[in-house]
């Protein structure tokens, strides 16, 4: 091939080689902008801060027939806590991942019991809440994971959430343990919402006597500028459906009108009932087939000082509660399985079986008629929060007192104190397990 026709074809052929060069290092450009652009948006969208939490508890038990000398419960007399939680969450586009990691370790002292002079040092590493939530579309929302699900506008205690009995409101430093949920969320309007919600597994909830059976709900919301509603059918496997709802009103601009309730065909929660066995009784779910309505009612109201505090008042009708003859008849079983705790034999078994079912009868509250007052009064001098709390059994005349104090040092520290003081005979609700409790701590965050 002669020089001239190889200049010809590098003439022909140049443009495309300069071309192909250029497109190549402007696709790097690309690849690299896409690259930093991503990196950006992680960043961006990455969130964290993390808790120092140190604290001492010092608690009275109450030698009632429900815990024989301390030996059933065997709770410590004091205890002191060091708690680490950080909180991790990323956004990212369509996708939300969050956990919160904890570590806790703890020392106890006992002078009760069994446990008399002992002492001991435990740590645990768990994940209390994790969670992995996905956008389909601009109103739907698919999530799983460790969750606290919490709704309603009550203080005492939520009767319309199945899934939960402790709203994590009488003590704000201890977390209410996590549990493991299949979400659905459709938002088809501004003011109404949509949820499909399953408990999966237990996660970090405990319990102690009975198995864990998943609970499905269909949860429907709404919320307008005044009032806000919210209605929950569920379903327990091996139990029954539940209706519940909670709402409120916003009457002045100091006036908060609010109610929650649920009500069910039957109860699974146990009763005493006469049987053949030593103790002439035993623990029984008497209503679980029965046809009637068993229902669980709250009514609150709060009103807003000019001056800043906010006084609550709460009343609660537990229709599943213990009547005056029901309750006589659980408090005598619960003497007499007391009185046989240290024998020996099938009826120290029988003794153990019955304390532990007169422990936890599946009754959020034991009696019918209970009232709470409650007085709050945050940011006084920019620095102190301050929650006091009177919560009175009608039926047989038992309270419990609740004191909440939070102190800012600086930006990032806060003292805190958090008791309670019971009150009652040692046959009554309020007064079966604890004379008192007081924890005084410091939290430290950044």
């Amino acid at each position: 091939m002669r020089i001239r026709d190889l200049f010809i074809i590098w003439l022909l052929f140049w443009p495309t080689v300069s071309m192909a060069q250029e497109s190549s290092s402007v696709m790097e450009k690309v690849d690299k902008t896409e690259s930093t652009h991503v990196w950006d948006e992680l960043s961006e969208g990455l969130e964290y801060s993390l808790r120092f939490l140190t604290f001492g508890t010092c608690r009275k038990v109450a030698d009632s027939s429900q815990n024989p000398n301390n030996d059933f419960f065997q709770i410590s007399r004091y205890s002191t806590d060091l708690e680490i939680r950080p909180d991790l969450r990323l956004t990212f586009r369509r996708l939300d991942l969050s956990a919160k990691p904890r570590m806790n370790l703890e020392w106890n002292a006992w002078k009760d019991g069994v446990k008399e002079g002992d002492t001991d040092w435990d740590d645990d590493w768990f994940v209390n809440e994790w969670l992995a939530r996905i956008q389909g579309t601009e109103n739907l929302f698919v999530s799983y994971g460790r969750e606290n699900l919490q709704w309603g506008p009550s203080y005492l205690f939520s009767p319309s959430n199945p899934f939960f009995g402790d709203n994590g409101r009488s003590n704000p430093k201890q977390e209410v343990p996590g549990m493991d949920f299949a979400r659905l969320v459709w938002l088809p309007v501004i003011s109404w919402t949509i949820s499909l919600i399953a408990s999966m597994d237990e996660g970090r909830q405990e319990f102690f006597y009975y198995e864990f059976e998943k609970t499905y709900a269909l949860k429907l919301d709404y919320s307008g500028q005044e009032a806000y509603a919210s209605m929950i059918l569920s379903h327990q496997e091996g139990d029954r459906n539940r209706l519940g709802a909670f709402g409120g009103w916003t009457a002045t601009d100091a006036l908060l009108l609010y109610g929650e309730g649920t009500i069910s065909k039957g109860t699974n929660a146990l009763y005493p009932e006469m049987a053949n066995n030593p103790f002439e009784a035993s623990m029984d779910a008497v209503y679980d087939k029965d046809s009637s309505l068993k229902g669980t009612f709250l009514a609150g109201g709060s009103y807003t000082l000019e001056a800043g505090p906010t006084l609550t008042m709460e009343y609660v009708y537990n229709g599943s509660g213990y009547s005056d003859g029901e309750a006589e008849a659980y408090y005598r079983l619960r003497q007499e399985a007391s009185d046989a705790y240290y024998l020996a034999g099938p009826i120290k078994s029988l003794s153990q079986l019955t304390l532990s079912q007169t422990a936890d009868p599946r009754l959020r509250f034991l009696r019918r008629n209970y009232i709470m007052f409650q007085y709050n009064h945050n940011d006084i001098w920019d620095v102190l929060n301050l929650t006091f709390r009177w919560t009175q059994n009608i039926d047989d005349s038992s309270g419990q007192f609740i004191s909440i104090v939070e102190c800012f040092v600086g930006d990032h520290t806060q003292l805190f104190s958090i008791g309670s003081v019971n009150s009652g005979a040692l046959d009554s609700e309020f007064g079966s397990i604890l004379n008192y409790q007081w924890m005084i701590g410091l939290e430290y965050a950044f």
